[in-house]
């Protein structure tokens, strides 16, 4: 009987290289992350991180200070001449300079750019009106939302862009402040 000893040897060779490769897949796999790390996911963080930030800012702005009669948000509305300011123009009145000072010193120096808007009702339907409008957002711009109740002894001054919409009661309006983040 002949015996080669090249095939022992080939076969030995054979099992040692399947061994290797079995090690090697095994540590790729456990070395790749199995999470989902993707620009996705962390597209939607950021989202995210947006949502909470607007959230956060437009609830500081309709607390009502002790001695104030109305929130910051509140007084803005109130005073708002129907102006739209763009970009860098001065802002006035004061109490809409003092909402957009807040929200630039909040969101300039991470980058973040804004809109803010109110729609409200009117006997027409629902009417928007940009306040502070720094451009078109961009597709990943994150809109956040509060509604600021109005009454008739609020003297708004825009009475033809925020009507009366029930002169029977006490009631006014009902705005609702859309904020607006994306960043650049």
């Amino acid at each position: 009987m002949m015996r080669n000893e090249n095939a022992q040897l080939y076969t030995i060779e054979g099992i040692a290289s399947a061994m290797l490769l079995i090690v090697v897949v095994i540590f790729v796999v456990r070395a790749a992350p199995m999470t989902p790390n993707t620009s996705s996911s962390a597209h939607q963080y950021l989202e995210a991180q947006l949502e909470t930030q607007g959230q956060d800012l437009l609830t500081i702005l309709d607390y009502v200070p002790d001695g104030s009669l109305n929130s910051p948000l509140k007084q803005a509305i109130i005073d708002w001449t129907g102006v739209q300011f763009e970009g860098q123009s001065p802002v006035r009145p004061q109490s809409v300079n003092y909402t957009a000072n807040v929200l630039n010193e909040a969101l300039a120096d991470a980058g973040i750019v804004y809109n803010l808007e109110l729609s409200v009702d009117t006997p027409s339907g629902i009417a928007t009106y940009g306040v502070l409008w720094n451009g078109k957002p961009s597709d990943n711009a994150v809109t956040v939302s509060r509604k600021v109740v109005l009454h008739d002894d609020d003297a708004v001054v825009a009475t033809d862009k925020i009507q009366d919409m029930d002169p029977t009661t006490e009631f006014y309006n009902i705005v609702d402040v859309r904020l607006t983040l994306w960043r650049m």
